[in-house]
């Protein structure tokens, strides 16, 4: 049997480019882990652009059970960094929320002392209870090779 992600994880937009900026919270889409596969966790990964020297940058998960995440809190891991001027321009943040015990998730991305942009957040929605995953409509297509 073949393995691929493709077929086991659903890939979501969560974040569309934003511009650099410091002193917020960036707060992407919700993640439905209970569609298309009830899915038990997700991995969030943000791609940089610009970081302006010693920018902070902190990438979390906000759970909840009602589907705006009124009722939610954050996870106590995040992913935080601290840049320098070589140090994260164009680099990945990567947070993986295994289990997180709540249907809805929600990245958020904390910018603050310094300007970072911000290209985009993707949602890997993984360990689901059905397969093969049928992906969302934030995929256009999908291929698999296969040698």
């Amino acid at each position: 049997m073949i393995e691929s992600l493709v077929k086991n994880c659903s890939f979501e937009a969560a974040m569309n480019n934003t511009a650099a900026g410091t002193g917020d919270t960036l707060n992407g889409d919700i993640i439905d882990l209970g569609t298309g596969g009830n899915f038990d966790s997700v991995l969030f990964v943000a791609k940089l652009g610009d970081c302006a020297d010693t920018a902070v940058g902190t990438l979390k998960a906000y759970c909840g059970d009602a589907s705006d995440v009124a009722d939610g809190a954050y996870k106590a891991v995040t992913a935080a960094f601290t840049a320098t001027a070589t140090n994260s321009d164009n680099k990945l943040v990567i947070l993986d929320v295994v289990k997180p015990g709540k249907r809805y998730v929600r990245p958020d991305f904390v910018r603050a002392t310094a300007n970072i942009a911000v290209e985009s957040i993707i949602a890997i929605k993984y360990n689901s209870k059905s397969y093969p995953v049928t992906q969302g409509t934030d995929v256009r297509i999908t291929g698999i090779s296969v040698n």
